[in-house]
């Protein structure tokens, strides 16, 4: 099975499960934004919040972007491709279907924002005592941490990272919708998104590692 059947199939379930599962992901998403409200008044922000602003204004450009291109190619939202999207529009009509579209994507850029801050507060705790090259650094970090604080650290990291990727979506919406013959040598999203993971995965130890470094100057 190809990655573009093995995303068709996982859009197409998605749909049969329906409304539910569309209102959870919302909850889900609103949830952890407030959720991380009371977990980030107990930390001191005031270092983090240019890099961590930095990070949630991208995301939230890259989904608005998407937002209002999506709309301008198709604003009856025929063509969405989004299933818990397109689940609210069959569900409860176009208006509430942006309504959802865009309150969801300001509150996952809210949430990148700030599991990139708590990323970023968090992350010395990581750090080996010592470590003379980034692969003896790599093979260190988070050895003797709180258990699943590196796991815990790196979700926070590429959640916050992802938003990024839907600059590739809008891209992708249009020039499919302006340039088909361009459109056709983009990368299919399975695949932009594994390159993608690559590269947050990469970015992650790089980030760490002149993090450590800098500490220990």
């Amino acid at each position: 099975m190809s990655p573009d059947e093995l995303l068709e199939r996982s859009f197409s379930f998605v749909q049969r499960l329906g409304v539910p599962l569309a209102v959870l992901a919302w909850v889900t998403v609103f949830a952890a934004s407030v959720g991380m409200g009371f977990v980030l008044q107990r930390t001191s922000l005031r270092p983090f919040v240019l890099r961590a602003g930095l990070v949630g204004g991208l995301a939230l450009c890259a989904h608005l972007l998407d937002f209002f291109v999506t709309l301008d190619i198709t604003p009856d939202l025929s063509m969405e491709a989004n299933p818990l999207w397109r689940v609210i529009i069959d569900g409860f009509g176009l208006t509430i279907a942006k309504g959802y579209g865009f309150t969801g994507k300001v509150l996952l850029s809210v949430l990148s924002f700030q599991l990139f801050a708590w990323h970023l507060a968090h992350r010395a705790s990581l750090f080996p005592p010592s470590a003379d090259s980034f692969g003896e650094f790599v093979k260190k970090v988070g050895v003797g941490a709180p258990r699943f604080g590196n796991v815990r650290s790196f979700f926070a990291f590429a959640f916050a990272l992802f938003g990024p990727y839907f600059f590739y979506i809008t891209l992708m919406n249009v020039t499919g919708d302006r340039a088909p013959a361009l459109y056709g040598q983009l990368p299919s999203p399975p695949v932009a998104i594994a390159v993608f993971f690559v590269g947050v995965i990469a970015s992650y130890f790089v980030t760490m590692w002149r993090a450590f470094r800098r500490q220990a100057r």
